[in-house]
């Protein structure tokens, strides 16, 4: 697909002009690594039982707990076991091959790697988490929890999206792991005893919890900086798409998009609900809206995930099997994958994006609609449950993901929004938009790390991407 983190990270290294070294696993389990721009090399690999077994815990197991969704957790020890493995092999892998001392490590799936590249090369080293910190963690998932996040305390820098998530974090380590004090307002935390230090407020995130000291031995900072949108790409694309091209045989009429996939935590059940309200409640719209879905499928191996996807099937089917007429269904999947142009022409010609996880970490996909929008634009529907709802979320409409009533009533608001509203809000987005591009992100790193060398899991998670 063309929208979403991995391919905006991989702008980021296709922009940097070969200036970028990143590890990555490969295709056959390989740990590869690329220096410079150069071609791939290959330097080991991990056993396929690691990767299954770390992949299982990542999915089965971290995903619904950092979404505050556990009741789809399952706990198995011997996946954790193969999840701290692949840690402890990447980062010796790593540290035997790499000259560098900095490295900005991606996501939940690398969240031991601060502890182990600290052990045994004495790097430096921050961690984005795009995922949401949870509010909660329950009594008997703690332990892991605490395990992994003493681990992610060796890194002097740990990234989210949100004010929110970094709050989170640092109640949490605040409340259970003793021999660290917490200064909120610094988004600090250090261990005892404690050196104050001056904060560096980046201008774009000034007013918010958002500190930037440079961190000295013994502490960890937390950088609130969500990852910022390629605004000229996309909005290069949208201007070249006059129509929905071969898609205009799927969608015949005004439509509500969403873009997302079978995941228990983007709403998609609440969402198929909501549309079978509105056509309940505004009938005299049967035959005029279709509701346009791109929603693949997600980790088809993990029971609750396969369980989620027939069950979005089986509401859909049955949603158009009664609401449906000869010629139009209000329901239409648009197959996948699609690429940047198909998806640019999908947001510049829908009347009401509709974008309602029960949690999600960022959803660049709002930005994208926004990007893409023309002179006439359309309506953003937008959860307060994901993390793109701190820039966007002043001028979009706000849903509720867990009332299909109230969804449905808020889709109708959208689409009825007068067209002044429309402008107005768009051109307030955009501003947003264009404040904080994509460079921010990978630039307040750099500028905290030096030059870091960049470390992913999987190249069809994060592929070759963030770049000096």
């Amino acid at each position: 697909m063309g929208g979403g983190v991995s391919p905006s990270l991989t702008r980021l290294e296709s922009n940097a002009g070969g200036r970028s070294s990143w590890w990555f696993i490969g295709s056959e389990n390989e740990v590869s690594a690329r220096f410079g721009g150069s071609s791939e090399e290959k330097i080991g690999s991990i056993s396929k039982d690691i990767i299954d077994g770390h992949y299982h815990y990542c999915n089965e197991f971290l995903w619904p707990i950092m979404h505050d969704l556990p009741e789809y957790a399952t706990y198995n020890e011997s996946h954790r076991a193969a999840y701290e493995r692949f840690n402890r092999t990447f980062a010796r892998k790593i540290s035997r091959y790499s000259s560098s001392n900095s490295f900005f490590l991606q996501d939940y799936q690398l969240a031991l790697m601060p502890l182990h590249l600290k052990r045994l090369c004495s790097a430096d080293s921050a961690v984005f988490w795009h995922i949401p910190w949870p509010k909660n963690v329950p009594d008997e998932f703690l332990e892991p929890i605490l395990k992994l996040t003493k681990a992610m305390l060796s890194a002097h820098h740990v990234g989210f999206h949100t004010a929110e998530y970094a709050a989170n974090f640092l109640h949490f380590v605040d409340q259970h792991i003793p021999g660290f004090r917490c200064f909120e307002d610094q988004l600090t935390i250090a261990r005892e005893p404690v050196q104050v230090i001056t904060p560096y407020v980046h201008p774009f995130f000034s007013g918010k919890a958002d500190s930037y000291p440079v961190a000295s031995r013994g502490k960890t900072q937390v950088i609130v900086c969500p990852l910022g949108l390629d605004v000229t790409y996309w909005r290069d694309m949208a201007a070249e798409s006059d129509s929905l091209g071969d898609l205009s045989s799927l969608i015949k009429t005004d439509y509500v998009l969403s873009v997302d996939r079978a995941d228990y935590t983007k709403g998609v059940i609440p969402r198929l609900k909501s549309i079978d309200n509105f056509f309940e409640f505004h009938p005299e719209l049967i035959g005029k809206i279709t509701f346009a879905q791109v929603c693949g499928k997600s980790r088809m191996n993990i029971s609750a995930f396969s369980k989620y996807y027939w069950e979005c099937q089986n509401l859909a089917s049955s949603i158009n099997a009664r609401h449906g007429t000869d010629d139009w269904q209000p329901i239409v999947d648009i197959p996948g994958p699609l690429n940047g142009q198909q998806l640019s022409a999908l947001y510049k010609h829908a009347k009401v994006m509709l974008v309602n996880p029960v949690r999600d970490g960022l959803n660049l996909t709002a930005k994208e609609f926004v990007a893409c929008q023309s002179d006439k634009p359309g309506a953003l529907a937008l959860s307060p449950h994901c993390g793109a709802f701190d820039e966007l979320g002043a001028w979009s409409v706000k849903v509720n993901p867990r009332s299909p009533l109230e969804m449905s009533a808020s889709i109708h608001h959208a689409l009825m929004m007068p067209e002044s509203e429309k402008i107005a809000c768009q051109r307030r987005m955009l501003n947003r938009l264009y404040a904080n591009p994509l460079t921010v992100w990978v630039d307040t790193f750099t500028d905290l790390l030096g030059t870091p060398e960049k470390v992913a899991s999987f190249t069809n998670a994060y592929p070759l991407s963030a770049a000096q």
